[in-house]
């Protein structure tokens, strides 16, 4: 099976470095920066005693944001007594929500008044999805769009359209990350998408409804994600085929994160560690309830100005399930080097370790070079272990003006017999 979807995030780059190159330059009284800058604390004039009534907020720099999704974050309002640490997570928020790419906050004195000035520049949130791929004699694309930041409400939307071989299909997602203007998520997400296996393609039509809820500092985040779907099966992308018995299943999967991870313009810092076990139920068919579990931590360090150091570990299982139900893992997203579904587990442990350097970075193009290590081990659904290892080098080509968007540029050496070289292309970082 050969599947590939380097060409659509190189057009999908060239697209976008195409728009910034064409876009008029911002006026600027001062020159482009050249490095990563930490832009993640407050600075407080002198003449400020903290904790301070704030008599005003001013806002500055917005052309498509809504103020009000700015004042939203603060946590605070005019009028109210403020300390360094909620000025410092008002910060940490603006970042977060990863709609600027400039956030700069002073508290200062003006005429006999408090008042917090915060300088904000707004992201191109509106990018193209792009994918392909094929294998034997079936072909399959998808091309869409999605917006963290429709219409400057800080609403998200994404729609795209598959074809797979004759079969159309597709997916829309809505997101409000602040529903009621409180620290809740709410997401809606309905598609009807082929997944190849091997042996079978799983035609999944499927709908979900998670609400989430963020406390102590947005340092706890529980929710709880329902979804509906069933599953048909087609033709392989290569064969022998080898099809699974249709079944509708209902999924109930409770999450619980603890810990933060702060955005600081191209970097990050911060540690979290998520639980997400799940109870799946058949519906109306034949099926047996089943249950599985994923516990992942991420772990983000800042080293000096312009390293960063990225950790994930995962660990996932299932029980006793259909094929189609089983933990699927490979190359595209978990561990590089390898083929997609390389491991089809009842249990998998996983690794992913990363060093980013910042070796350029002004409004326009970044770029970060990347050392990784991937690992993996895991149980297929016969009781047999296995295990794959890759490492090597990358970069990655960002553009910090727009949202979540940029190439990743990697090649991988697998730690297998024979020797050889694997490319993984994609978009923003790996994790």
């Amino acid at each position: 099976m050969r599947r590939s979807r380097g060409l659509a995030s190189a057009l999908t780059f060239a697209l976008l470095v195409g728009a910034a190159l064409a876009a008029p330059a911002p006026a600027r009284a001062e020159p482009e920066p050249t490095t990563s800058e930490p832009n993640n604390e407050i600075e407080v004039s002198p003449d400020v005693l903290l904790p301070a009534r704030l008599d005003a907020i001013e806002v500055r720099g917005l052309i498509r944001t809504q103020e009000f999704v700015v004042l939203r974050e603060l946590g605070f309002e005019a009028g109210q007594v403020v300390a360094r640490p909620a000025l410092d997570l008002a910060i940490k928020r603006l970042w977060n929500t990863t709609i600027f790419s400039k956030v700069r906050g002073r508290v200062e004195r003006r005429a006999g008044r408090t008042v917090l000035a915060l300088d904000l520049e707004d992201r191109w949130t509106l990018n193209p999805l792009l994918g392909y791929g094929s294998g034997g004699s079936a072909f399959f694309f998808r091309i869409g769009a999605t917006d963290n930041n429709l219409a400057g409400r800080f609403l998200e939307v994404q729609a795209q359209y598959q074809f797979f071989d004759g079969f159309h299909g597709g997916q829309v997602i809505l997101r409000d990350p602040r529903l009621f203007h409180r620290r809740m998520e709410l997401t809606v997400q309905l598609e009807r998408l082929v997944r190849p296996r091997p042996r079978f393609s799983d035609q999944r039509t499927l709908g979900a409804v998670e609400l989430s809820r963020l406390f102590l500092s947005d340092r706890v985040r529980v929710g709880l994600r329902t979804s509906v779907f069933a599953d048909r099966f087609l033709e392989p992308l290569e064969p022998p085929a080898d099809f699974p018995a249709p079944t509708e299943t209902a999924l109930f999967e409770p999450s619980f994160r603890v810990g933060r991870v702060d955005t600081v313009r191209l970097r990050q810092t911060g540690a979290s560690l998520e639980l997400k076990p799940g109870l799946g139920l058949p519906v109306g068919g034949p099926g047996s309830q089943f249950a599985q579990a994923q516990l992942e931590a991420l772990l983000f360090g800042l080293v000096g100005s312009r390293a960063n150091v990225a950790v994930r570990l995962r660990a996932a299982g299932v029980s006793a399930v259909p094929r189609h139900l089983l933990v699927y893992a490979g190359g595209l997203d978990l561990v590089r080097g390898f083929p997609d579904n390389h491991a089809a587990a009842r249990a998998l442990a996983l690794a992913n370790v990363e060093l980013r350097v910042v070796a350029f970075d002004s409004t326009w193009l970044a770029l970060m070079p990347t050392a990784f290590v991937d690992g993996m081990v895991w149980r297929t659904e016969e009781g047999a272990r296995r295990g794959a290892l890759s490492g090597g080098l990358g970069v990655r080509f960002l553009i910090p003006k727009f949202v979540g968007t940029g190439m990743r540029l990697d090649v991988a050496v697998p730690v297998e017999s024979p020797f050889k070289v694997s490319p993984s292309i994609g978009v923003y970082q790996f994790f």
